[in-house]
């Protein structure tokens, strides 16, 4: 599963990316109520991307935040960043979404954390290597 932590503007960020087959816990079938983000886009190039967030200077969990993702790649470009849903992790409030992964390679995955709408968002990319 790969991972990555780095800090910016005071935010100090945690990525994770897993196939949606392996995210448990959650019901995940498109069509149910239930379903986490409204259930994983059909395919088996789904992956469930999860970001934690954290203030740099005190370690408090950022809760209050507006996150968006997206990839980018050599064939594709980069892909429109999407708004990630608020979900709960064992009590713990992060920030996910579902994504079809279609190229494989060396990815970035880039993000925009805003915590005040008015002002300027705090971007990330972090370099994912999505294999088949």
């Amino acid at each position: 599963m790969p991972r990555g932590e780095q800090t910016v503007g005071g935010i100090t960020i945690y990525l994770g990316v897993v196939p949606a087959e392996i995210v448990q816990g959650h019901p995940v079938a498109p069509g149910d109520p239930q379903a986490l983000h409204g259930g994983t886009p059909a395919g088996r190039n789904s992956h469930h991307v999860v970001v934690a967030l954290f203030d740099a200077k005190t370690g408090a969990r950022i809760t209050d935040a507006r996150v968006a993702a997206g990839f980018g790649g050599r064939v594709r470009g980069h892909q429109p960043l999407r708004d990630l849903e608020p979900m709960e992790i064992n009590g713990k409030m992060s920030y996910g979404g579902f994504f079809l992964l279609r190229e494989t390679g060396g990815l970035q995955v880039h993000l925009e954390i805003r915590r005040d709408p008015k002002a300027r968002p705090v971007t990330a990319a972090f370099a994912y290597d999505h294999l088949p």
